[in-house]
């Protein structure tokens, strides 16, 4: 039985816009993804922009152009049919997402936040995956995780954690709610 599904951000929960961006931005919002820290983003980040409160400002505002969420009741409807089930987001990324998460999905409905930056674990490795696991006091049979990248889905796998690997124009509610019901 499922008791927990961990959403990766990007690719699943919401899309990336088209923008060009001015140079700088383009170059901070490529160093997005697998941080381990966001210290370690700074450090690289001051390379192009030497202040640090105007790199995390430019990376906040980056984050909120850049993202658009795909379905905002998705987790309502996962909990509407699956009250018991806890919903996670997991995802590579700096902390400075937080912000965005937190205005744009209904908070009632997630129960934790997973960040490599936050919990230094990166996907696809296993002390990511386990970093759930162990919150939750689970099995990798209970756990569910969801992403639009197969390196992430194997490692998930690996564990023998169950997947959903989402494509560029699933529709997820429909892919969560359908495997559910199958489980």
């Amino acid at each position: 039985m499922i008791k927990v599904i961990a959403f990766d951000l990007v690719g699943v929960l919401v899309t990336e816009k088209d923008i060009d961006f001015p140079t700088e931005e383009d170059k901070l919002e490529r160093m997005f993804g697998a941080n381990i820290s966001d210290d370690e983003y700074i450090k690289s980040a001051r390379k192009i922009i030497d202040d640090e409160q105007k790199v995390i400002n430019i990376t906040k505002e980056i984050i909120n152009k850049l993202y658009e969420v795909k379905d905002k009741d998705l987790f309502k409807k996962i909990k509407e049919k699956n009250n018991d089930i806890k919903i996670v987001i997991a995802t590579n990324h700096v902390s400075f997402v937080k912000d965005f998460i937190y205005k744009h999905f209904d908070n009632a409905y997630i129960d934790d936040i997973f960040i490599s930056a936050e919990i230094h674990k990166v996907k696809p490795n296993a002390d990511f995956y386990k970093a759930i696991l162990d919150k939750y006091n689970i099995k990798p049979n209970e756990l569910l995780f969801v992403d639009d990248s197969q390196t992430n889905i194997d490692g998930a796998k690996a564990l023998k954690i169950n997947t959903i690997k989402i494509e560029k124009d699933s529709n997820v509610s429909y892919e969560i709610i359908n495997y559910l019901k199958n489980k």
